[in-house]
């Protein structure tokens, strides 16, 4: 019988100094804006369910260990805790990983830059690893992948999700730090590169979001490199929660969604996200 986690306290500010001040996040407002967005909006709200219930459908049971990497202020590391898995999260940013120690007090946080390694996290540990909505960010993307598998027991899995189809690009996109959104076929791609693993899923989700998010795209417009003010008013619009009626008839659009996502598979639908899990030896 698995017995229930203790009780962990928050962590002091001084345990989450982060390893680089280039970590450190000046606009408050968007801050304010995206802490709002992940405890309401029904995107987020969904998303946390869907990568839930995808790690359960794995077979990953109740008690198992899951590592976060770039789990920002903890909205999925939360919604794994409360599902009565071990969280360990790690993120660069101080001030996101102090409201991830409140939304997830049985949950670990550690403040890492990941570009310098984790040292003090122990390798071969962990049931599960994820990047959710982290590797669009960076300019190597594998790397990230191949450096998330050290930390998995033998036959665990690395998970995630990315932003999906370059004809959704915005400057929403821009404003975000994103590298670029994927294909289905350029993440198949990506993760054949790599060795001694087996690729178990890739999948579209928020399949339904597709038309909303293209209009939504072209109203606030595609340009690369335009007056940085107009992006920051386009992310801003894209946090904003919905009247409430829309955010719970959108919530319960895609949830109707998720549920009918097997009798959708093989069927090239895309969606504006994709979610992977790669399984290591």
């Amino acid at each position: 019988m698995m017995t229930a986690a203790p009780e962990r306290a928050a962590p002091r500010a001084s345990e989450l100094r982060p390893d680089d001040a280039a970590f450190d996040i000046s606009d408050e407002a968007d801050v304010r804006a995206l802490l709002r967005a992940e405890d309401v909006h029904f995107w987020h709200r969904a998303r946390n369910r869907f990568i839930r219930q995808k790690i359960e459908a794995l077979g990953v049971g109740r008690g198992a260990r899951i590592l976060e990497l770039g789990c920002g202020a903890g909205c999925v590391s939360a919604e794994l805790a409360r599902a009565g898995y071990e969280v360990t999260g790690i993120d660069g940013h101080r001030s996101l990983l102090a409201v991830a120690c409140v939304r997830a007090p049985r949950a670990r946080f550690l403040c890492r830059d990941l570009r310098q390694g984790l040292p003090d996290v122990e390798r071969g540990a962990f049931d599960v690893v994820g990047l959710f909505d982290v590797i669009e960010h960076l300019d190597d993307p594998l790397g990230a992948i191949v450096g998330a598998l050290a930390f998995l027991k033998s036959g665990g899995h690395v998970v995630g999700t990315v932003p999906a189809l370059m004809a959704l690009w915005s400057s929403i996109d821009e404003h975000a730090g994103h590298k670029r959104r994927y294909a289905r076929e350029s993440l198949e791609a990506l993760l054949a590169e790599m060795r001694g693993v087996t690729v178990v899923e890739i999948a579209p989700f928020f399949r339904s979001l597709v038309p909303l998010v293209w209009m939504q795209r072209r109203m606030v417009g595609q340009s690369r490199g335009v007056d940085p003010s107009a992006h920051a008013a386009a992310a801003a619009q894209n946090l904003r929660v919905p009247p409430a009626p829309v955010n719970a008839a959108l919530f319960a659009m895609v949830t109707a969604e998720h549920a009918l996502a097997p009798l959708l598979r093989g069927i090239p639908i895309p969606g504006a996200s994709l979610w992977f899990s790669v399984r290591g030896c």
